[in-house]
C-alpha cells in the first residue's frame, strides 16, 4: 500500500499522568483507528476539492482525453470512483498508521510517471449509419478492421493526493490528547 505516515510527540501533566500514558499506550488500536478513519475521510475529499495535501491544485485533464471521457467529465483522477473508493488505512506497528491504495494506477496518479507502450495490433470495430466512424464494442460492430499501433508513451502528471498537511497534524495531535485524557 502507498501511504503517510508520521510522529505525533505528546506532553501530559497531572499528578497520575505516567499512569495514564502506560494504560492507554498499552492498547494503541482505538487511538490508530481513529487516526486512520479521520486521514482517509480527508484523503477523499481532496478528490472533490482536485487539490493536493499542500492545497496545491491538481493538472487539469488534457483536453483530448477530457473530451472522450464517457463519465464524470469535470472531475480529476475520477472515471467510475474506484481511486477515491480504494483509500484505505491500515496500522503499522503500535505507532503509525499507513493509508492509501491498492489500486494498480494509485502510485502513477500520487507521482507521475511516464508509461511506454509497444508497438501491437489490434483489431477496432465501427458502428453502421450515422456512427459508422465511431468506435462500438464487437457484438454491435457492422464492419472490422485490423490497425498497427505504434510504440509510444503516456505522460502522467503527479497529483498527490495523500499526505499529511499543518491542519491534519494539528488533529491527529488534537485526538491524541483526548485519547490519553480518556474521552
Amino acid at each position: 500500500m502507498a501511504g503517510a505516515h508520521f510522529k505525533v510527540d505528546t506532553v501530559i501533566t497531572g499528578p497520575d499522568s505516567l499512569a495514564r500514558m502506560d494504560e492507554a499506550l498499552g492498547n494503541t488500536t482505538p487511538l490508530l483507528s481513529k487516526i486512520g478513519e479521520y486521514l482517509k475521510g480527508e484523503t477523499r475529499q481532496r478528490f472533490d476539492s482536485h487539490s493536493g495535501p499542500d492545497g496545491s491544485a491538481w493538472k487539469p485533464l488534457q483536453p483530448r482525453y477530457q473530451r472522450r471521457k464517457k463519465q464524470n467529465k469535470d472531475k480529476i483522477l475520477t472515471l467510475s470512483g474506484y481511486l477515491r473508493g480504494w483509500i484505505r488505512w491500515q496500522p503499522d506497528g503500535d505507532d503509525a498508521v499507513l493509508v492509501g491504495t491498492n489500486a494498480k494506477y494509485g502510485a502513477i496518479h500520487q507521482f507521475g510517471g511516464t508509461i511506454q507502450r509497444p508497438a501491437r495490433q489490434s483489431t477496432v470495430h465501427f458502428g453502421a449509419g450515422k456512427h459508422k466512424h465511431l468506435f462500438v464494442k464487437k457484438g454491435k460492430a457492422k464492419r472490422s478492421q485490423q490497425v498497427s499501433i505504434g510504440a509510444h508513451q503516456v505522460n502522467i502528471p503527479a497529483r498527490p493526493y495523500l499526505g499529511v498537511n499543518a491542519a491534519d497534524q494539528q488533529q491527529i495531535h488534537l485526538r491524541v490528547l483526548d485519547w490519553l485524557n480518556g474521552r
